[in-house]
């Protein structure tokens, strides 16, 4: 796919409006992407030729449902997918990059600085041994994360970060609610709202989790 073509779906789909900034630091990603990937495995060998419809595209379409405020934790960051595509467009935020395999970690700040990205940081930690640091409990409005854990792990990973109203933002297939066998708990108000990928036309959920 073209990334002009990949532009105007996600205006078209998601309601988006990209500054001509936005666009070009977006090819530019794309093209850091295709590049490392050829190295490293950032992203699976058979996505290589697909970044915009598959990971782009995907990406963006969490834009719309993001609060106003930050900052942000991107948990397992991986390639920055949604956590750099998420800076790009919102640059307003404060975004960290949780990522604990070296390598992935070393492309994130190579990503950041090439792409310029201000107040933006690349963390090479595991959320279980990065919440022995004070400095970043209850320090987060939104954490995101993208094919990371089931929803209950993935809750308890995040949930020392969250600020009192912070949220959880998590990428998922539909109806994924149901990863917590017996019901989500008493504790957390989730929610979930579905859409349909452009292209792909794979079914794109987001769960919100909440401290009641």
């Amino acid at each position: 796919m073209e990334p002009d073509e990949a532009i105007e779906l996600a205006e078209r789909s998601f309601g988006l409006s990209f500054s001509n900034k936005q666009v070009v630091l977006l090819k530019q990603y794309v093209d850091l992407l295709t590049d490392w990937s050829g190295r490293v495995r950032l992203i699976s060998r058979n996505d290589r030729n697909f970044i915009w419809e598959r990971h782009i595209l995907d990406c963006l379409s969490l834009v719309p449902h993001l609060p106003g405020n930050g900052p942000l934790l991107d948990l397992g960051s991986g390639a920055g997918l949604p956590g750099i595509v998420i800076k790009i467009m919102r640059s307003d935020l404060e975004v960290y990059l949780l990522e604990p395999t070296r390598m992935k970690n070393l492309f994130l700040q190579e990503a950041i600085t090439a792409l310029g990205l201000q107040s933006a940081f690349a963390i090479r930690y595991r959320a279980e041994h990065l919440v022995e640091d004070s400095s970043f409990a209850g320090k987060f409005l939104i954490g995101t994360a993208r094919a990371v854990a089931r929803l209950p792990q993935l809750w308890n990973w995040t949930e020392p970060f969250l600020a009192s109203q912070g949220v959880l933002i998590s990428m998922k297939g539909p109806d994924s609610l149901c990863e917590f066998t017996g019901g989500v708990p008493r504790d957390i108000y989730a929610t979930e709202t579905s859409l349909t990928l452009p292209i792909t036309r794979r079914r794109r959920s987001f769960v919100f989790l909440k401290r009641r």
